[in-house]
């Protein structure tokens, strides 16, 4: 009884160790926060010096 209870108490550790991967929805809602958050960053920068930010063309040189 004993030997089959260890492999089990094994299993359920590893199992309670494991993280479920986000789904779609959470995903997508996590990559628009990000792309809302750098947008309203980068409007309030033009507004305050008329010019956007000189990383923008850097950043999209990484993408490619």
């Amino acid at each position: 009884m004993r030997k089959a209870v260890i492999p089990v108490l094994a299993l359920a550790a590893l199992l309670g160790g494991c993280k479920r991967e986000p789904d779609f929805q959470e995903r997508y809602d996590a990559a628009n926060k990000t792309i809302v958050d750098k947008a309203k960053a980068i409007d309030a920068q033009i507004a305050g010096t008329g010019v956007p930010p000189d990383d923008a063309e850097q950043d999209n040189k990484d993408e490619l």
